[in-house]
């Protein structure tokens, strides 16, 4: 649309139009040659290692290795403090979010100061131990309560990953969502070792497992089937993000395309710092399943930019067309997690609008130019009070007067 316009208040918007007179009585900024877009959904993150200057390991790592470095990593620092994670928030905003999807380890932002943008704080739920599970089950509990104090954060629970978290304790996970009426996310088929681990109970995962101590037979060796059970498994949730998914096969990608609330999370800078293979994605973009994008953590991406997510695939994914890639850091992004007000300039939105330099008149030479810019730039200001959206509805948009 060119020389349109965009009422707003705050982050919401009110009109938009193109061959339409301003409405009077409002201030009036022409921003020039700029494309505006909807605020950006980054759809999975870590805020706790928002204080590295640099990935852990090195590139082409093997994931339990690098699994076992953040272990250490985590052993040497103190729980996750609030400073660290506004830290982390306050740099994925700067990179065009207006949302963060985040990886929580409970106790997590304890105190009350305003954020920077709004968050859904997934509680990381973990182990393979009965225990152990148990108590961070416990945890995400109190984690929910705790979060209700805390304005433009709400919640969802994650259990980690297939070879940290039982099958049975992700049958709680899914229940905790669902008597709460929120998402789950879970990092799953991230590699094939993985795999190798969920089916025969063999490879790299399970030397690394027993070196730890916590592997236990019943949660693994579980045959073929085991990573669709755990799809199926996460399909009962009320919204579903199926975190990585490099190591998805047909079948399983057959399945998660055919569930209304279950989508594909792709980080991928994450994805070259471990040189997986990204079939999984492929597979996806080829069935026109759902994919949202995300940052992963400053454990093993530079930076908490989705903006840069986007500028990366456009630079080293072709293939992908443009427009693709900007709905998977928008719209996609907010349908994966049920939130039709945002990632998309409407009336009724809260999307926010970001701004970034465009002087071209043909919207497929944005590109060339948008891979110049490291940062967009915010147009709105967030309104001080956000209230949460609740309607999962796809219908229930209309303008504020």
């Amino acid at each position: 649309m060119h020389d349109g316009w965009v009422l707003t208040v705050g982050h919401q918007v009110l009109d938009v139009a193109q061959d339409r007179s301003v409405p009077s009585g409002v201030e009036i900024r022409d921003h020039g040659d700029l494309a505006i877009l909807p605020g950006l959904i980054n759809a999975h993150t870590h805020l706790e290692f928002s204080d590295l200057t640099s990935p852990l390991g090195h590139p082409g790592i093997p994931l339990d290795e690098w699994i076992a470095t953040v272990i250490r990593n985590r052993s040497e620092r103190p729980l996750a403090e609030s400073p660290t994670i506004r830290q982390g928030a306050r740099e994925a905003h700067a990179g065009g979010a207006r949302l963060i999807c985040e990886i929580a380890t409970p106790p997590w932002l304890v105190d009350g100061d305003p954020l920077a943008t709004e968050i859904m704080a997934f509680a990381e739920v973990l182990g393979l131990a009965d225990s152990r599970a148990e108590e961070r089950l416990a945890a995400a509990e109190a984690h929910l309560l705790a979060i209700a104090k805390c304005a433009s954060v709400t919640g969802g629970v994650s259990p980690h990953a297939p070879y940290s978290t039982s099958l049975e304790t992700i049958r709680r996970s899914v229940d905790l969502a669902c008597r709460n009426r929120i998402g789950i996310a879970m990092h799953l088929a991230e590699s094939a070792a993985e795999r190798e681990l969920l089916e025969s109970g063999t490879g790299p995962f399970a030397q690394r497992l027993r070196a730890l101590g916590v592997y236990r037979e019943a949660c693994f060796g579980r045959g073929s089937q085991a990573m669709l059970d755990i799809l199926r498994l996460l399909a009962t949730a009320p919204f579903a993000l199926v975190v990585h998914g490099h190591d998805l096969r047909d079948d399983e990608i057959e399945f998660l395309i055919q569930q209304p609330r279950m989508s594909l999370v792709y980080c991928p800078r994450t994805q070259a710092f471990f040189g997986h293979d990204p079939g999984g994605l492929n597979r996806m973009l080829r069935q026109n399943g759902r994919i949202a994008l995300g940052t992963d953590s400053r454990a093993s991406n530079p930076d908490l930019s989705i903006w840069n997510e986007m500028r990366w695939l456009w630079t080293h994914r072709p293939d992908i067309d443009w427009q693709r890639v900007l709905r998977m850091g928008t719209i996609a992004g907010a349908e994966a997690v049920l939130r039709p007000d945002l990632g998309r300039i409407e009336p009724g939105a809260v999307c926010g609008l970001i701004g970034v330099s465009g002087k071209t008149d043909r919207p497929d030479h944005l590109i060339s130019e948008w891979l110049e810019v490291e940062t967009p730039r915010w147009l709105t200001a967030p309104l001080e009070t956000i209230t949460p959206y609740e309607s999962p509805s796809m219908s229930d948009h209309g303008a504020d007067s």
